[in-house]
């Protein structure tokens, strides 16, 4: 008899632990603009508000360069790098200069560029070959620097990421075939996000800025337009990282304070508006938070 109460309690303890620990099911809601993938989440409790389907791996175009920011400015924060440390165009470097559909700085050869200016590049303008001019002065080398973006996927408990490239451009448009394309979930996406604010809150200082000045004294203007002073102006919005490229679709991840919370909403492949890939990502971050955050 004993022997059976036993077992009765071990049965009702084991139930009791699994729900307790079953991820919540969100009802879906009908959204306005749909996306593949879906998350909002509170920044400072890591509590999810709101998701759909976000544990799918998928392409992630240039959010990627959360993770590029993470590492940079880990370099700066344990001294290997500083702001004004100089940087040479490598022929990596030059050569994606040519490619005419990749957004990007512009380097030149036998000028240099100091990490600020290659850092807010890359943050506000999504400058492919700044990130890539960053990758080299973290680790040498790209792969070197890619090896480095995986192991801290792994140390961050990230399942579905997998980094190429320090970019975020699809494999086959830079000749590492269809498949060597950066991946994660908007899960994944949401954390590195996370534990880039929290470890480096100074990257606000750079995805708030609406614009910045290069070195030649060109303006390069955010590809963030929920910014103050920008087109899709949204209160509270103070980053993050915009995306877009064939396989991925046009995706952002955002970050902004709202009632006194940081919130993080990431979404991937946002369903166009004819021929406008842009605007329908911003829209659907703004009926995000309205809905399940000003409005909750």
């Amino acid at each position: 008899m004993k022997k059976l109460i036993f077992i009765l309690v071990i049965l009702v303890l084991s139930v009791t632990f699994v729900m307790n620990n079953k991820e919540k099911i969100f009802e879906k809601a009908d959204l306005a603009i749909t996306a593949n993938a879906i998350i909002l989440i509170d920044a400072g409790t890591g509590k999810v508000i709101y998701e759909e389907n976000s544990a799918e791996s998928l392409p992630i175009a240039s959010m990627s360069k959360l993770m590029t920011q993470y590492l940079v400015l880990n370099a700066v924060k344990n001294g290997n790098l500083s702001w004004e440390s100089k940087y040479q165009p490598s022929e990596a470097i030059l050569q994606n200069v040519g490619q005419s559909a990749a957004v990007k700085l512009g380097m030149t050869a036998g000028n240099s560029y100091t990490l600020k200016e290659l850092f807010s590049a890359m943050t506000v303008s999504s400058a492919n070959d700044a990130a890539v001019a960053l990758a080299e002065m973290v680790s040498g080398t790209e792969e070197t620097f890619v090896n480095l973006m995986n192991k801290q996927a792994s140390i961050f408990g990230l399942k579905e990421t997998t980094f190429f490239n320090a970019s975020g451009l699809d494999g086959d448009y830079i000749g590492k075939g269809h498949e060597q394309t950066n991946r994660a979930s908007a899960r994944d996406v949401s954390v590195i996000a996370q534990k880039l604010i929290a470890k480096h809150p100074e990257v606000l200082d750079f995805t708030r800025l609406p614009s910045f000045k290069t070195g030649n004294g060109t303006t390069l203007w955010s590809t963030n337009l929920m910014l103050a002073g920008m087109p899709e102006a949204f209160e509270g919005i103070d980053g993050l990282k915009t995306g877009f490229t064939d396989q991925a679709g046009s995706c952002f991840v955002s970050t902004g304070v709202f009632d006194g919370r940081r919130i993080i909403s990431v979404v991937i492949d946002v369903e166009a508006a004819g021929e406008d890939n842009t605007t329908p990502r911003f829209d659907l971050t703004r009926e995000l938070i309205e809905r399940f955050v000003l409005d909750s």
